[in-house]
């Protein structure tokens, strides 16, 4: 995307705010042989400030938990991982899958896929990364019991062959988004002592390593010298500074303690535009969902599922959470140039609390009941979304008690399956409609607790795995008419996720999609300007 004109700021300098301060409670690319490339591509000149003041400090939505390799902590971990680690694929500034550890890739077949590494790989910590480390890496990915974010596509490697600087994946069915799962921030390549789901892995092979970590406060990078492209990083340090508080955040930007805050609140979308010095970067993608604890309780019953599927107004959603800054969906959101697209796959519910009721009753609920709803208070649109939520299952019949808490509590109890119902937001891990897929089942996060459909799965993997576009449209056809009627998990708005950045900031760029949750990729490319 093109950069804004940039007028002259010093670091620190006041701006001027002209509007109310407001309190804020991809398609895939697979070459037959891929050429290196950065993260951004850009072609900017250069950095006009000193290397010694090339320090970007950010506000970060929440303090990252401990990296645990393939673990999936949310955004604010996606964010770390992306800067000290690296996998075999990433994805650049508009979205694309580009070559990162390996230097380029192709397909042998769909089912196939061949790497080379680059030359002379060192992890972080200065220590050498070989093909064996990938092997073990995309071996550990692939193991249940690890409970990697992205197992829904590594769970198909059927064995890792290494020769030189050569690793041959082979699946045992064919998987065209596979490529997408190597890009996940999650999937990097870890040395061996660190493949284990109790064991901290901060040594990567990013750009950045960790200098110190300052609890509750903040986390201190600096420049890895052995990343594989440093000669094109212009940081020498990146500070990530925790602002869970959203008006906080906002100030921080607004004051200029801070040059980049991720998440900016949807109240303050208008004053982040309207402040000197600043711009918006905003892109839709993110969802917004309900989930649910189908081990126990009503829930369990998926009438009492469609119930809820049907009693959600999704536009309460989206102007009390997001204040009209989300897309409305009352089925599978897929990019407008999805071949998957259908009528059928946009509209599996209504909005139709008359049919609710009637679904609740037939499910033997008829005066309704009590449930605990997990949500975070950490975060005001997870707050806003729960609240709606309660709103429209209560005239229902259905009477929610809110279980709100910071971040990193709600993180735990949706680990735990300590929940009814859960607003979850999240992003597909893929492109296609397997994303949906990735998403279900298992105690991870950012699904349905233990949700299982053998018949829903076999239909995913036959739209993921066919053969042919007519086989893999029918594959997915037949999945989305199960997710209408066993809901297991209910789409609300797919919303605006955005950054903000002073105008000194140049080189980041908010990735469009699903993958804006991984724009820290950008910060290779990110410098500072006077």
């Amino acid at each position: 995307m093109p950069l804004l004109a940039t007028p002259r700021l010093c670091p620190r300098s006041p701006r001027r705010h002209t509007g109310p301060l407001v309190a804020a409670g991809a398609l895939l690319a697979v070459g037959v042989l891929l050429p290196a490339c950065t993260a951004n591509g850009s072609s900017d000149n250069g950095p006009t400030v000193p290397a010694s003041h090339q320090v970007l400090k950010v506000g970060l939505s929440g303090e990252p938990k401990p990296v645990i390799v393939g673990a999936d902590q949310g955004t604010v971990g996606y964010s770390l991982n992306a800067l000290i680690g690296r996998g075999l694929t990433q994805y650049d500034a508009t979205g694309k899958v580009v070559p990162a550890l390996a230097s380029s890739y192709k397909a042998v077949d769909a089912s196939t896929y061949q790497f080379n590494l680059r030359s002379g790989l060192r992890f972080n910590d200065g220590s050498p990364l070989t093909v064996q480390n990938v092997k073990n890496t995309l071996l550990y990915l692939s193991k249940p019991t690890n409970a990697a974010r992205t197992l829904k596509g590594f769970e198909n490697v059927a064995r890792v062959d290494v020769k030189g600087d050569q690793v041959t994946v082979h699946l045992k069915s064919n998987d065209p988004d596979f490529l997408q799962y190597l890009a996940d921030p999650t999937a990097f390549i870890a040395p061996d002592s660190s493949l284990k789901n109790t064991t901290a892995a901060y040594v990567g092979a990013g750009p950045f390593k960790v200098q110190r970590i300052q609890k509750g406060v903040k986390t201190v990078l600096v420049k890895n010298p052995d990343f594989y492209d440093a000669s094109q990083v212009k940081l020498r340090e990146v500070d990530l500074i925790y602002y869970p508080d959203d008006q906080a955040r906002t100030n921080a930007i607004i004051s200029g303690d801070v040059d980049l805050i991720d998440y900016v609140p949807w109240t303050s979308f208008t004053t982040i535009k309207s402040t000197d010095g600043l711009r918006l970067d905003a892109v839709p993608g993110p969802l917004m969902d309900i989930e649910f604890n189908v081990t126990k309780g009503p829930f369990a019953n998926p009438r009492v599922r469609e119930a809820v599927a049907y009693a959600v107004n999704r536009e309460n959603v989206a102007n009390s959470a997001f204040f009209g800054n989300a897309r409305v969906t009352y089925g599978i959101p897929l990019d407008k140039k999805s071949p998957y697209l259908t009528h059928d796959s946009q509209n599996l519910w209504s909005y139709d609390p008359t049919k609710a009721k009637r679904l609740l009753a037939q499910a033997g609920y008829p005066d309704g009941f009590s449930a605990t709803l997990l949500t975070s208070s950490q975060y005001a649109f997870h707050q806003d979304t729960a609240l709606s939520v309660q709103a429209d299952l209560r005239k229902i019949g259905i009477d929610l008690k809110l279980s709100s808490s910071d971040w990193a509590t709600r993180m735990q109890a949706a680990t735990d399956g300590n929940y009814d119902i859960k607003i979850s937001g999240w992003s597909g891990i893929v492109t296609s409609p397997a994303y949906v897929e990735a998403s279900l089942g298992g105690p991870d996060v950012a699904k349905s607790y233990h949700y299982e459909n053998p018949d829903l799965m076999a239909a995913f993997a036959a739209g993921r795995t066919g053969a042919t576009e007519a086989a893999r449209k029918a594959g997915y056809a037949e999945a989305f008419s199960l997710v209408q009627k066993d809901v297991p998990l209910i789409p609300l708005v797919q919303r605006d996720q955005g950054f903000a950045l002073a105008n000194k900031v140049k080189g980041f760029t908010n990735i469009p999609g699903f993958a804006s949750f991984y724009s820290f990729y950008a910060i290779t490319s990110t410098y500072l300007v006077s």
